[in-house]
């Protein structure tokens, strides 16, 4: 069954990470930038690395890859941290709708699909959009929800408005919980965070003025990350994003905020 459509004029559109070595050509799918909302044919997939731990929980090496009823739908391998498709103005892949199998796998010596790690099963709907962030929980597969399987589920803001939710993703064995602070607002944004909290997406005022976000422990000023200098744009829809580690202050893999577009 073929799950992507591929329109002529998207060949401009398609990202540089999706090529791939001849032995691996029978597995390719492309993406398309389908027209988003609710008269949409296509459901619309965005896909985050945020597990830090990946390599310890399953034993297996940190660059994967996402298949859809066994078809590759990523590029190059995914590493922590990585989003795919990567940042543009409609950070979704197309793909049919329907009843499909996620699949996490880890790339072997003859075939990229040799090491299977995890499944999920979902329904994905036409003219919806969905996040996979793949957190340390991917073996927990009792708990898909663990896994961060989401429907986005936002609207473009009115001029002057911008769009915006918090996912924390970040790894803290003691659940404990976060504020995180804005100090162009002299305010918390989000109080008394637990980890794996998800907020639903949120208009606030669109401020063309730098911020810089703040994660802390709550009721405190211990400080556990922070981005400078963050100017969201008009009209757009942002998540922000807790990732990392709570015990790693230095690294790649170290606590922290970031934040991504969603359109």
């Amino acid at each position: 069954m073929k799950f992507i459509h591929i329109p002529t004029i998207v060949w401009a559109f398609l990202i540089g990470g999706l090529a791939f070595s001849a032995c691996e050509k029978n597995k390719e799918i492309l993406a398309t930038w389908d027209v988003a909302g609710a008269n949409s044919e296509m459901a619309h997939l965005r896909i985050v690395h945020a597990a830090p731990n990946f390599r310890l929980v399953t034993g297996q090496a940190d660059s994967i890859h996402v298949f859809v009823n066994n078809v590759k739908i990523n590029g190059a391998r995914l590493t922590y941290g990585g989003l795919f498709p990567a940042q543009t103005n409609n950070s979704y892949i197309g793909l049919t709708p329907g009843d499909v199998d996620l699949k996490i796998s880890v790339g072997g010596v003859v075939n990229i699909d040799s090491i299977p790690v995890t499944t999920l099963k979902v329904k994905l709907d036409k003219g919806n959009f969905y996040s996979l962030i793949i957190t340390d929980s991917i073996m927990n597969g009792s708990r898909d929800s663990a896994k961060m399987f989401l429907r986005d589920n936002f609207i473009l803001p009115n001029p002057g408005r911008v769009s915006l939710r918090l996912v924390h993703a970040m790894v803290d064995t003691a659940d404990r919980r976060v504020d995180v602070w804005s100090a162009r607002r002299n305010n918390v944004l989000y109080s008394n965070v637990l980890p794996g909290a998800i907020f639903s997406f949120s208009n606030q005022p669109f401020i063309n003025i730098p911020d810089t976000l703040i994660v802390r422990r709550a009721g405190t000023t211990t400080e556990l990350g922070r981005i400078n200098n963050v100017t969201f744009a008009d009209q757009r829809i942002y998540t922000l994003f807790l990732r990392g580690d709570v015990r790693l202050t230095s690294g790649a893999k170290a606590r922290g905020i970031t934040f991504y577009a969603n359109r």
